[in-house]
């Protein structure tokens, strides 16, 4: 009797499942494509537009190449460009100046407390900082943000992976 219910309780959660549907990032030069499933958040700009928009996917459509964000219907051949996140230069470039910062901030803590008429805020305290902010806004700036531009050689593409 128990074994039944059991069998039953699985075949009605495996009949109610939703079909797996998947936002494939396809490069034609790569045969492994990056995903994203529903309910994940997409920021993105559309052919035409100066803006990005962001929404979490509510619904993809594999039969008329659309998703559903923020109540809209959104075409995939619409897409011109989506932002997937920091890449790791955005943290070594973060670190760099913070690094330059505490290098100026405990060089000048240093020269006022110490008593030390001997010691001071030097050239190379400055271009240490200098030269280690730079790098750093310089590797967030061009290195720091992962992009995917649809075109020529890339496309979105929305595939259901039920059987």
């Amino acid at each position: 009797m128990r074994l039944t219910f059991l069998l039953f309780f699985l075949l009605v959660l495996a009949g109610s499942a939703a079909a797996q549907r998947v936002l494939l990032f396809e490069k034609l030069t790569d045969s492994r494509s990056e995903r994203l499933y529903e309910g994940e958040m997409l920021r993105f700009k559309m052919k035409g537009d100066n803006f990005w928009q962001e929404g979490p996917i509510r619904q993809m459509r594999p039969d008329i190449q659309a998703l559903v964000i923020n109540d809209r219907f959104i075409m995939t051949d619409e897409i011109a460009v989506i932002d997937q996140g920091n890449t790791v230069f955005a943290a070594a470039g973060y670190g760099l100046m913070t690094f330059g910062a505490g290098w100026s901030f405990w060089a000048l803590a240093g020269n006022a407390t110490d008593g030390d008429p001997t010691t001071r805020y030097e050239n190379r305290d400055l271009m240490v900082t200098l030269t280690s902010v730079g790098t750093g806004y310089l590797l967030t700036r061009l290195l720091g943000k992962k992009r995917f531009k649809t075109g020529k050689y890339k496309r979105l593409r929305v595939v259901d992976t039920s059987f």
